[in-house]
């Protein structure tokens, strides 16, 4: 891989932006922020080019402004992509708030799993309507595929465990999808087989937690979708970022045109390493390390793996602009 654009460089204090992906649809996140040029213009750019796609489902402004709007479980099964759609913007427009409010310049996006949209995003390589469009395009692709039923499982195994449960209990189908933290390893496969990895690792005292989750991603599962969307992405312009890059399925910068195109579609199959791109980021001068979602879900991975660095999560709890921006400049003073 290329080393080249703005990559953060060893001996200066730098920081990264942490986009996540599953789990970082909270109804209501945004309420407080609403009125916030930033926060407004998302909302209406994503809305505009979702009616315009044909998309027929809740208004992404409402979910993300409506504290009583569905919840992620019940969100994903009456209407997928408007989940998709919730997820993405929300990190997306929490990144742009950390971009316009942070005293202190960010260096680096990282995206984990379908954060890897958000994070393109915020660095300048794909529109907003591109990340929309990319969305409509990915929801028709899995719904054409007819997937078996499948999802993803947290548990508190390391990854060596996990690989020997797998093993042990016959369970050829699961597949560990994620390396997130040294004691948090993410599975994934058909439901009946992650069922009976549930059962066994808890049967050995370890804790497991079905994610909310539309199918089985970073699973082999999900080849052909994948192959047809990297086909897709072929036609999509993208811009020279205007942050260096990361995502969890490597530890080096992406920046040429086929590396960026890649990440967007890397999370349909390719495992994570979230704590292994970690360490690479802290290499290469990373100290402060923010999370751009709802509540903590990478700052708590990232602080479980990481000693020395500073780690934050200002939008952990919906907050207004001035107490963010108290939050920002603790995170970054």
């Amino acid at each position: 891989m290329s080393h080249g654009g703005p990559a953060p460089t060893a001996g200066t204090p730098r920081t990264v932006l942490m986009c996540p992906g599953q789990g970082a649809y909270l109804p209501g996140a945004l309420r407080h922020l609403r009125d916030l040029p930033t926060v407004a213009e998302v909302l209406r750019r994503v809305d505009a080019h979702s009616t315009a796609l044909g998309a027929a489902g809740p208004p992404v402004a409402r979910l993300l402004t409506d504290p009583g709007a569905p919840g992620p479980d019940q969100l994903l099964r009456t209407d997928p992509l408007a989940f998709d759609l919730a997820t993405y913007t929300a990190v997306t427009a929490l990144a742009a708030v950390v971009l316009d409010l942070a005293a202190r310049p960010v260096h680096a996006v990282l995206g984990h799993s379908m954060g890897d949209l958000a994070a393109l995003t915020a660095a300048g390589v794909l529109t907003l309507e591109q990340g929309v469009r990319l969305l409509h395009l990915r929801d028709r692709l899995l719904r054409e595929a007819a997937l078996p039923a499948a999802g993803l499982l947290a548990t508190d195994l390391t990854a060596d465990r996990a690989a020997e449960l797998l093993r042990t209990r016959a369970l050829a189908r699961v597949r560990i999808a994620a390396r997130n933290a040294p004691t948090q390893t993410v599975l994934a496969g058909p439901d009946d087989q992650l069922a009976a990895a549930e059962c066994a690792a808890r049967a050995l005292g370890h804790r497991a937690t079905p994610l909310t989750s539309r199918t089985a991603y970073h699973h082999p599962l999900l080849t052909d979708v994948h192959r047809s969307f990297r086909r897709l992405l072929r036609a999509q312009p993208v811009a020279p970022p205007a942050l260096a890059v990361y995502t969890t399925v490597t530890d080096r910068p992406l920046d040429t045109p086929a590396q960026l195109r890649a990440m967007a579609a890397a999370h349909l199959t390719e495992p994570m390493a979230f704590h292994r791109t970690l360490h690479a980021l802290r290499r290469a001068g990373v100290t402060t390390y923010l999370d751009s979602g709802p509540r903590a879900l990478l700052s708590t991975l990232a602080r479980a793996g990481l000693t020395g660095c500073a780690v934050a999560a200002p939008f952990r709890t919906p907050v207004g602009v001035e107490r963010l921006r108290r939050r920002l400049t603790a995170a970054l003073g």
